[in-house]
């Protein structure tokens, strides 16, 4: 830790106290030299909600494009994910030999899994791999609403294709899980930018304190959207009888939980909060009765029926995560 001390410089003196003037801090030189800084360059001076200031050379570079290698012999999808995820505009993945069609093919099915992630230059050792997004088209709060909707809808029929044994609904429900997990990487990426750069944080209005919650959020609903997977997963024959109405009046309630967690991460409402607090310890009693039940009287399903009761109840608890992140804006 470097502790500075404020000098004045200019101002007047009266009565026995210096009066205008500027305030002057001198910077720890090691640092001016690391950050290749020389007098007269631009820095910028942000100060943040607690007060603290952050003297952050980077902003006026913050629009370039920031490029990065990955070889292509090593392990190709976690590579190009930590920097994707990391911010990077550029990646070109090179290879000493050259490169065949099957690491082409590869590497394309890769890329499938992000949000305007493109091949823009091929060479027979390189590939050139860029990010397209504007941060300012697709806003972390929009990604997430168009996330948690996908979420929303996937939920709904996957209780349904259950329900009725509906394996195309079922099938569908399996292939959006794609979709929902590259908004989560895109809200990933541009939430770690935001905390890296301030002036997004203030072009986008989120706080560094509030990114950290959007990104839990995010999770969150990533977590639902694969649960709900499960349950589709479990998609056979359809469920009669008092099974069926109990286990639905269980898939409607968690749907309701969800819908106002979320809903309450952008306009608080306490009231919604304690509903969906108190309505998780309800649906723990109850899934706890009706597993009771299947295990006394197994049938054909009653395995298929324990996993659905159990997804159900991980949805239920996950929207109380939800909500536990939601906070008065006053």
């Amino acid at each position: 830790m470097n502790i500075r001390r404020l000098q004045q410089t200019g101002g007047q003196r009266v009565e026995g106290k210096k009066i205008g003037g500027s305030f002057l801090v001198i910077l720890p030189k090691d640092w001016i030299e690391r950050q290749k800084l020389k007098k007269g360059d631009p820095i910028v001076v942000a100060e943040r909600e607690d007060g603290c200031l952050i003297i952050d050379p980077r902003l006026p570079k913050a629009g370039e494009t920031r490029f990065t290698e990955v070889p292509m012999e090593s392990n190709l999808r976690w590579a190009i994910t930590s920097k994707y995820l990391l911010g990077f505009d550029e990646i070109r993945v090179n290879s000493k030999e050259p490169i065949t069609n099957n690491q082409r093919d590869e590497l394309k099915q890769i890329i499938k899994r992000f949000v305007a992630l493109e091949i823009t230059e091929e060479t027979e050792n390189q590939i050139v791999i860029q990010c397209l997004v504007d941060p300012s088209t697709l806003p972390v709060k929009k990604a997430l609403k168009r996330m948690n909707l996908l979420t929303s809808r996937m939920l709904k029929d996957a209780t349904e294709s259950y329900f009725e044994g509906n394996r195309d609904l079922a099938d569908g429900v399996i292939e959006r899980d794609e979709e929902v997990d590259r908004l989560f990487f895109l809200i990933v990426r541009e939430l770690r930018s935001l905390i890296q750069y301030p002036r997004m944080s203030e072009a986008m209005g989120i706080t560094p304190v509030a990114a950290l919650d959007l990104r839990l959020a995010a999770q969150y609903i990533e977590r639902i959207a694969d649960l709900a997977v499960d349950v589709a997963a479990r998609t056979a024959i359809p469920l009669e009888g008092t099974e069926r109405k109990k286990m639905k009046a269980i898939a409607e309630h968690v749907q309701q939980m969800h819908s106002e967690s979320v809903l309450n991460l952008f306009k608080f409402d306490s009231e919604k909060v304690a509903w969906v607090i108190a309505a998780e310890k309800e649906i723990i009693q109850i899934i706890g009765k009706i597993r009771q039940e299947i295990i006394s009287t197994p049938k054909g399903e009653a395995q298929a029926q324990l996993d659905v009761v159990d997804s159900l109840l991980r949805i239920g608890e996950t929207a109380k995560d939800i909500v536990d992140l939601a906070l008065p804006t006053n």
